[in-house]
């Protein structure tokens, strides 16, 4: 389990805030409950975030950033390097975000337009296929889904590399992303699996996230519904 504990608020900043970091994750893979903005720059979608009492934070996207890519934005009042350098750490252990999956941070150079994938390690491995299989049911009627509904909806929270769509060696008719996240629900017995873990049951067909996997989810800041 993380023991660094996100919190969303529901309240939006009183602040002025300032870009420090690029995911290359969309801003629903962190959380559903996304309000509407607007400021000098033009319209966005954001959600705003605590760590403890002191560390605050906010995730947009605005009209033309690179697809399924997400901004990190601090207060401006934070301005250390190595304080920025230390929450971005921070949101990046709380949140569960993959290593590979920081396209820029503060610090790095970047060129307005150019933001490139990583060529090493882009792919979904199943550690972060196992939180976003948990994202998705958390929010289905139940808390329950198909592993079919699982599969429909996995590239919604992840953009597929080139290695993802690679066909599986031991299923041809797959793609390795969808074997990945068919192992999510077919590992059963796996000490790193969610029902292992106490944070899902299996299902006929799929499986079921129970309260603790609602409270795992919750502590990396992802909600449902407010």
């Amino acid at each position: 389990m993380n023991d660094i504990e996100v919190r969303q608020s529901m309240f939006e900043p009183d602040y002025d805030v300032v870009p420090q970091a690029i995911f290359w994750r969309p801003l629903r893979y962190f959380t559903m409950c996304i309000r509407q903005g607007e400021d000098e720059l033009d319209l966005f979608q954001a959600a705003s975030f605590t760590i403890g009492n002191e560390v605050k934070f906010d995730l947009r996207v605005y009209r033309g950033h690179p697809e399924l890519t997400v901004t990190l934005y601090l207060p401006d009042n934070v301005s250390d390097e190595k304080v920025i350098a230390d929450t971005i750490d921070l949101v990046v252990r709380g949140m569960v975000i993959p290593l590979a999956a920081v396209a820029w941070r503060r610090g790095q150079r970047f060129e307005y337009g150019r933001l490139e994938r990583p060529k090493a390690d882009n792919r979904l491995r199943e550690h972060e296929a196992r939180i976003i299989v948990l994202k998705i049911a958390a929010q289905q009627p139940g808390r329950s889904a198909s592993t079919s509904l699982l599969k429909r909806e996995v590239p919604k929270y992840i953009e597929l590399s080139a290695k993802d769509r690679v066909r599986s060696q031991s299923r041809p008719r797959e793609f390795l992303w969808q074997q990945v996240v068919g192992n999510v629900v077919s590992h059963q017995k796996s000490s790193e699996g969610p029902f292992a873990k106490g944070l899902a049951v299996r299902t006929a067909d799929g499986l079921k996230v129970t309260k603790e996997g609602l409270d795992y989810l919750n502590d990396m800041g992802f909600k449902t519904s407010p």
